[in-house]
């Protein structure tokens, strides 16, 4: 199978931090793996930046205070790197989506737009006046790069339906291809950490949640899940990796029982398995997720998953059951926490499903499956 020169256009890449940027960064490494002949194009700072080979960065206007920039055209050297491939691929709707449009409409290649967020259900944490203007902002780029793509695609199925009521005229562009997880680096090894460093005592159950500490991941309903029921007498701890605005809340909100909580900031992605392995059940409430990463390595840890209801968790149990999902209410989670802390047999018989389940997001499988769409797209 011949190489194909792949050019993905995104906002989010190391050293920004975000589940895309982990995705996209894993797909370049593991396309390169296969030997393909994978490209990033990237609007942002590059002074002080080290990044893996073929990464072109435009330097732009950073967008109010987000993390993100803007720019109106690549720089010229990244330019001329985009008029030489043979498939380009957008992995946002926004600015760079929108550059990859027009190099794909320039050059005539093939155009893949990925839409990786449920930008409905994100746009409920901006203050209410602005949400109809940031929904309708956020759907017309939807609609701008579906309509301009050969292929859209989406991680989950949930998502790839909401898409489609997005665009009706181009649902029939509309795939599924899940998110990619390196699995080889969650093998449970624990590597030095044990429960003592965080006083926890051997019988307690650990709940682990990675996760950008934002309003969109509804973490606000676990912790009072988690205040309910330690208060009914359930021997749990939390452990939560991740950093973002809604860290002092949530401490505020856990402070009767900022014992049992342990917030450790960001932690690397490479550098979590050894906190899964310690850990007990994978815990998220988030309603907003497409494909959820964090579930994915927790489960290649073995651990067992805990959620809310949610559309998107389709992908995950379909024939094998491998955690529990409760009504979007506290008192349900509560009682699912304390079920888990009681009864050490459940989260056994739950967690042998895990790892069959994980394996079919393995970065190498969806990464064969990328290679299979692009020669597709540039026969």
């Amino acid at each position: 199978m011949p190489s194909l020169r792949v050019g993905h256009f995104t906002d989010s890449f190391p050293p920004i931090i975000n589940g895309v940027s982990t995705l996209v960064a894993e797909l370049h490494a593991e396309l390169r793996a296969q030997h393909q002949d994978s490209h990033v194009f990237i609007v942002g700072p590059d002074r002080g930046v080290v990044d893996p080979p073929n990464v072109w960065r435009t330097r732009g206007f950073r967008l109010g205070t987000s993390q993100f920039y803007g720019s109106v055209q690549l720089n010229q050297q990244a330019w001329r790197m985009a008029q030489t491939l043979n498939v380009i691929h957008a992995h946002d709707s926004l600015a760079i989506g929108r550059m990859a449009a027009y190099t794909a409409m320039k050059t005539r290649r093939p155009l893949v737009f990925t839409n990786h967020t449920r930008h409905d259900i994100y746009v409920l944490n901006f203050p209410r006046i602005w949400q109809p203007i940031l929904r309708a902002y956020a759907f017309w780029t939807i609609r701008l790069l579906m309509r301009a793509s050969t292929i859209t695609t989406a991680p989950s199925s949930d998502a790839a339906r909401w898409l489609k009521t997005v665009a009706p005229d181009s649902a029939h562009k509309v795939r599924v291809v899940h998110n990619g997880v390196r699995l080889d680096r969650f093998d449970c090894d624990p590597a030095g950490l044990s429960r003592a460093q965080f006083n926890i005592d051997p019988g307690a159950t650990i709940f682990i949640t990675v996760s950008r500490l934002a309003p969109e991941k509804n973490l606000q309903l676990f912790a009072e899940a988690l205040r309910r029921a330690v208060g009914a007498g359930a021997n749990a701890h939390w452990i939560v990796i991740g950093d973002g605005p809604s860290r002092l809340p949530l401490q505020a909100q856990l402070a009767p029982i900022y014992d049992r909580v342990h917030f450790l900031g960001f932690i690397p992605n490479p550098q979590i398995a050894p906190y899964l392995a310690i850990a007990d059940v994978c815990a998220t409430s988030s309603l907003s997720e497409t494909n959820c990463i964090s579930v994915i390595e927790g489960m290649a840890c073995g651990l067992p998953y805990l959620g809310v209801r949610a559309d998107w968790w389709e992908d995950f149990t379909g024939g094998n059951e491998a955690g529990l999902i409760t009504p979007r209410d506290a008192g349900a989670l509560a009682a699912a926490i304390r079920n888990l802390c009681d009864d050490e047999q459940l989260r056994r018989r739950l967690a042998v499903n895990t790892r069959p389940l994980s394996r079919k997001f393995d970065i190498r499988t969806i990464a064969a499956q990328w290679v299979e769409l692009y020669q597709e797209l540039a026969a």
